[in-house]
């Protein structure tokens, strides 16, 4: 997000606030105040100072009086947006958003909203249209993943993986509630998938919206009810589970759990419930912490290695298409051998000559 020097100070103050941690800043422009520079430098999220932003040309003017606010995106051609002020003799002045491709909406290129709008408001279109945006080169993503394929086939010695990945209120598996819940099957092409937007039914903290963009706003106005929603998405979970597809969950010590808590909260019967089983899954953040000795095990650190494409992270559904490739990328070549070898230094079975099976994920991916 890059800030030009004309904007108010004030409404700039407060729309740096209202939008998440992730949006990073830049000045595009002398006198932006140290202020703002400070208040983006503290929150250590500042990308590269290439001057993406850019005033709209001559042809995509609606008015006089146009005047650059921010604009927002690594890619203004894919994902850019420009926010501006209207003001001319055929309508009252009002603020315009602007998406130069990826973040226009359905009903066309410019969003109108009054000039009293407040930065919060601002800020929520604004994570509205880049949700709306990412969820689209996502499904592009995957749909060109189900016609082509996207990794070779018989990666995976299981066959068919479904990964399940959730966004949350917080971090605590006894208290946090699920805002968002996204599964992905797959063999070497996409075969199924959805994703669907949960009204948890309390506030959302400013910690959890910082790192996935949902507010109240957006939860209770297109959030699906909870019961009924995870009462779905276990009830898929297990279906696919039981005809043989292998449960996959990056970081599988925090989704299980409170998916359980969920279930519990809710009165619906757990995945093991419907499973009959102890539910075990491969956990690719295991797997890399422990056949890896590099710095970062998180999703974003291995998605930056392993994954193309347009990927959203703390999306669940581009988390679910990012899983996916990180498991494939740690499942081939010496990958695969290097968690056998571990494997077999650590017990006598399985021997390290053996190809790389699901057992050996389960036991990468589970506590010795």
């Amino acid at each position: 997000m890059f800030f030009d020097s004309c904007a108010p100070e004030p409404f700039l103050d407060a729309l740096i606030e209202a939008l998440p941690y992730e949006w990073s800043g830049s000045c595009t422009g002398p006198q932006l105040s140290d202020s703002h520079l400070e208040m983006l430098r503290q929150r250590d999220l500042a990308r590269d100072a290439q001057a993406w932003a850019r005033f709209l040309r001559p042809g995509e003017a609606t008015g006089p009086g146009e005047r650059l606010l921010l604009s927002l995106g690594d890619d203004v051609i894919r994902y850019g947006v420009v926010v501006g002020s209207l003001s001319g003799p055929d309508h009252a002045p009002s603020l315009f958003i602007s998406s130069s491709g990826g973040l226009a909406d359905q009903e066309g290129e410019f969003q109108r909203l009054p000039l009293t709008s407040t930065p919060t408001e601002v800020a929520h279109l604004l994570c509205r249209l880049a949700r709306a945006a990412d969820r689209r080169a996502i499904e592009r993503e995957l749909h060109e993943a189900a016609a082509e394929g996207r990794h070779r086939a018989g990666w995976f010695p299981g066959g068919r993986i479904i990964v399940l990945d959730l966004e949350t209120t917080g971090l605590d598996t006894e208290t946090a509630r699920v805002v968002e819940a996204a599964w992905l099957l797959a063999d070497h092409r996409a075969l199924a998938w959805d994703s669907i937007l949960i009204d948890p039914g309390v506030p959302i903290p400013q910690d959890a919206y910082n790192v996935h963009s949902i507010d109240d706003r957006l939860a209770s106005g297109e959030g699906a009810a909870p019961s009924e929603t995870l009462d779905a998405l276990v009830g898929v979970l297990a279906k696919h589970i039981s005809d043989g597809a292998t449960l996959v969950i990056f970081n599988r010590t925090f989704d299980l759990p409170l998916l359980d808590a969920e279930c519990g909260r809710h009165g619906l019967p757990t995945l093991a419930d419907r499973l009959g089983r102890h539910v075990q899954a491969v956990d690719p953040m295991r797997i890399s912490q422990r056949t890896s000795n590099r710095d970062g095990h998180a999703l974003s650190d291995l998605a930056a290695l392993y994954s193309t494409g347009a990927i959203a992270a703390h999306m669940a559904l581009g988390d679910c298409l990012a899983t996916w490739d990180v498991l494939a990328a740690l499942c081939q070549g010496e990958h695969g051998r290097r968690i056998v070898r571990l494997l077999a230094r650590w017990h006598e079975n399985p021997r390290a000559d053996e190809p790389l099976s699901v057992r050996h994920l389960l036991a990468c991916s589970s506590g010795w």
